[in-house]
């Protein structure tokens, strides 16, 4: 009877240390967009003809994104939309031509960026403030996760599960440094959640984006604020529409 108990103690003993060193594969999350409700908070009480189209949009979108990773390294890109409806091209939040390369050995990142042509971006990955809440645990995509917050551009609340079974400290975009995997997200200001769906153990390749015209993250921020005065002439709500413009980009 002994035996059988120190038997089951290292069976069980080398199932934890195999999660716990997960080093490379892919994780699929599913991301949720309140489109509706995204545009309405850019409206003015006499939109009404703008309202009327934002009302015959999908409420929500649903889209699929992979994040592969691989000693250090890591890419998050668009993989398929899960939606019936597809929203106007105007309303399409889906990212589906930008890739983020992460490197959290160098900390530097390289983000392909697709806004009125592709761009290049590169640059030092964020060092973010966590606040960790041990206690708080939920588990996501069969993982066993702690809850974490912190707050982005002065003012953007980050919620977040993370596990420390998978030996990487990133997440979705360029959210990284807590002490392992985002595998849960939500951005209340973005009307926007993130949620690992499965995990396969398979090694990735990982490639940095290439194309693009290069920009530092300070010129390809004057290029989109260039933007949205060019079109604050046209529509005098562009200032509520560059806010989280630049949120998403620079996540």
């Amino acid at each position: 009877m002994k035996k059988i108990f120190i038997l089951l103690l290292l069976i069980s003993f080398k199932n934890i240390q195999a999660q716990k060193f997960i080093t490379s594969g892919t994780i699929e999350f599913e991301v949720k967009f309140n489109l509706q409700k995204s545009m309405e908070a850019m409206l003015s009480d006499n939109d009404t003809w703008l309202k009327d189209i934002i009302a015959s949009q999908p409420k929500f979108t649903t889209n699929y994104y992979k994040y592969s990773f691989s000693g250090s390294e890591a890419i998050y890109k668009f993989d398929r939309s899960a939606d019936q409806k597809r929203p106007m091209m105007w309303f399409s939040n889906s990212d589906e031509d930008n890739i983020w390369y992460n490197n959290y050995k160098e900390r530097k990142f390289i983000n392909l960026k697709a806004i009125d042509d592709n761009y290049n971006i590169s640059g030092d990955l964020k060092s973010i403030q966590w606040k960790l809440y041990p206690n708080d645990m939920t588990e996501i995509a069969g993982f066993n996760c702690r809850r974490a917050s912190a707050i982005l551009f002065d003012s953007v609340y980050v919620f977040a599960y993370y596990t420390d079974e998978i030996n990487i400290s990133g997440g979705p975009m360029s959210l990284n440094g807590l002490p392992g995997m985002i595998m849960g997200l939500t951005i209340p200001r973005l009307y926007t959640s993130w949620i690992a769906t499965s995990v396969s153990l398979a090694t990735p390749e990982i490639n940095q984006p290439t194309k693009g015209k290069k920009k530092s993250e300070t010129e390809f921020k004057k290029i989109l604020t260039d933007n949205a005065n060019a079109r604050a002439k046209e529509w005098k709500d562009a200032a509520k529409w560059l806010g989280p413009m630049i949120w998403r980009t620079f996540l």
